[in-house]
């Protein structure tokens, strides 16, 4: 029997057989399996280290800049517009923690797997691919209306039993925009709250990829006062035609940080932001 859990009612005598309906049995006996998982997973909580921490981004220059990386527990945006290397920058965060011991999940909803295993590629990442979740591809294979009626609570009740067996460090989740249009038509913002309650309540860091609309690139109003941390993404000319990748932190809830812009880039091996510099404009004319 399951500790705190006892059957209320008359005891059968040694010589009366109990009168307990099968089906009553099972039920309480599936009770029983519920209360064990509810307290595990309060026993977990309890012992979770009280001592914050924080998760690194890896990204050369900018954990510095934020005391180390980002607050455990905590839920980022990470916004921008399209091209901006969102996936790539996201993808690269997970692996470089796994292979630092965390466990991290990457969940894709509408790029299928192969595409970000060639962008891990190309980014010098050598990590297996047993870390991908592809939503895509679940939603191919389920297209009636009762299985894609609610897939945010689909997608809740997964993360929570994966979180069950092994305590993730590190979720991101590409992108919310799609999640959102996942979600039941009038439900989807209200819905956002409880996401982002039960993101936390897993205790993990969750990165939210959010894409930005092009002909207006802000990061959405709902979704940055409920988030801990919004880290933005934008283009910038850069004189004579060229034009550089800007990455700033925007919000970061329990961390003293700047909000100036950094120039970011790949090297080939590692991402790496430096402080932005403002470009210098050539003189015409001649000297003298």
């Amino acid at each position: 029997m399951a500790q705190g859990v006892e059957w209320v009612g008359p005891a059968a005598s040694p010589e009366e057989p109990s009168r307990v309906p099968p089906e009553v049995q099972d039920e309480v006996r599936e009770l029983r399996d519920q209360v064990r998982r509810l307290q595990e997973q309060v026993n977990a909580l309890a012992a979770r280290p009280k001592a914050g921490g924080r998760i690194p981004t890896h990204v050369a220059g900018l954990d510095a800049a934020l005391e180390g990386g980002i607050p455990r527990g905590h839920v980022v945006l990470l916004a921008g517009p399209t091209g901006a290397m969102k996936t790539s920058l996201a993808l690269y965060a997970v692996v470089k923690n796994r292979a630092a011991g965390a466990r991290g999940l990457y969940v894709t909803i509408e790029e299928g797997r192969d595409s970000l295993i060639q962008t891990m590629r190309r980014l010098g990442l050598s990590e297996g691919d047993e870390f991908l979740v592809d939503v895509a591809r679940l939603r191919l294979e389920r297209t009636s209306a009762e299985d894609v009626r609610d897939w945010m609570r689909v997608l809740r009740d997964y993360l929570a039993r994966r979180h069950e067996r092994e305590a993730l460090g590190l979720v991101v989740i590409d992108s919310l925009n799609a999640l959102l249009a996942l979600a039941p038509g009038a439900e989807a913002r209200g819905e956002l709250f409880t996401f982002f309650t039960f993101l936390r309540s897993l205790g993990a860091t969750s990165i939210l990829v959010e894409e930005q609309d092009p002909a207006a690139p802000r990061v959405d109003p709902q979704a940055s006062f409920l988030a801990d941390g919004v880290l933005e993404l934008r283009f910038s000319g850069a004189g004579e035609g060229r034009v550089q990748l800007l990455l700033r932190c925007a919000k970061m809830r329990h961390t003293r940080h700047s909000r100036d812009y950094f120039v970011l880039h790949h090297d080939g091996k590692r991402f790496v932001a430096n402080p932005y510099e403002a470009p210098r404009g050539r003189r015409w004319g001649r000297r003298g």
